[in-house]
């Protein structure tokens, strides 16, 4: 009883950090550059292709597909915006914010104190503004990868408990398993990074299959849409649209995986050996493959992608 109580603490307290880390990192990022963003979306979206590469650089430098969405919901609802751009910078924003992925896929949780006290010092000597946003992001950073930390310190501790080990045994091979729970959590917490994180540590400590992370990739995929929803609550028809174009977006994508999961799966596992890369960089390759593959498909169909949500969303 006392060690799964430590594995449940662990587990809580582990997430916690990396949630509120990543959560971080983006406030601190988006604090620095939130008025030039505004300005860089409106000037820099007249077609979809350039809307498209406008998505992928600013939340790669905010890392928050989350904040690029529901900026891009509010620029739709004012009127700034139209349903194609918006489009365009969805298909970027879920490229963008796979670098969190490939970050925490590095093993740099020995230096998660180092980054935690660096920017907690330069917060609390600094008076400018863009000082504190990127000490707030730094500081967000090393609670990123101390909640790695924790969650891989829990990681014997589930071995050692034969309840746990062997529910993970059953049902850590099931990817519509995975597909579920990473909707729920992602959800639950709305941040589909720290899902991806977690999925890393579990798939690299042996407790679920490949199929499993990728089912949980996908879920995650889906999951992080509720903030998106949420946003357009109360919104006008094309803010709504917007929303929800995000939502099928993922959805189609992630059944399209779901169904061709071999393939996908072999295909990921090539690239990472063509990149001299090992397996601990399987799941951050598949969560970049997997939005740069629905960028490609999607792209030269945009004009037929808007019709059919002008089509299913209406009043």
């Amino acid at each position: 009883m006392k060690l799964l109580l430590i594995i449940l603490l662990d587990f809580v307290t582990g997430t916690l950090c990396l949630s509120f880390g990543i959560r971080l990192l983006s406030t601190g990022l988006e604090n620095i550059n939130k008025n030039r963003m505004k300005n860089v979306i409106r000037r820099f979206t007249s077609n979809v292709f350039t809307a498209f590469i406008t998505g992928t650089i600013l939340t790669a430098l905010v890392q928050s597909s989350t904040a690029i969405t529901i900026m891009t919901v509010g620029l739709v609802n004012s009127g700034l915006m139209q349903l194609t751009q918006a489009v365009g910078i969805i298909y970027g924003a879920n490229i963008g914010t796979t670098v969190t992925a490939q970050l925490m896929s590095f093993r740099l949780t020995d230096y998660a104190y180092l980054i935690l006290a660096a920017g907690i010092i330069i917060n609390l000597i600094s008076r400018r503004h863009s000082v504190k946003g990127l000490a707030k992001a730094i500081t967000g950073f090393g609670l990123m990868f101390l909640g790695l930390k924790i969650l891989n310190s829990g990681v014997p501790l589930i071995r050692e408990n034969e309840t746990i080990y062997n529910l993970f045994l059953s049902y850590g091979k099931n990817q519509y398993a995975g597909l579920f729970i990473g909707i729920i959590i992602t959800m639950l917490v709305q941040n589909s990074s720290a899902t991806v994180g977690l999925t890393i540590i579990l798939f690299n400590a042996g407790l679920i299959s490949f199929e499993a992370a990728l089912g949980l990739t996908m879920g995650d995929n889906i999951g992080t849409c509720i903030s998106a929803q949420i946003a357009s609550i109360g919104t006008n028809l094309s803010a709504r649209r917007t929303a929800w174009s995000h939502t099928l977006y993922n959805i189609i994508g992630a059944a399209a995986a779901m169904i061709m999961l071999k393939p996908f799966a072999n295909l990921v596992i090539a690239v990472t050996s063509m990149l001299g890369q090992d397996k601990t960089r399987l799941i951050a390759n598949a969560h970049t493959i997997f939005n740069v593959l629905s960028a490609i498909i999607f792209l030269p169909l945009t004009k037929f992608y808007v019709k059919f949500i002008e089509t299913v969303i209406h009043d």
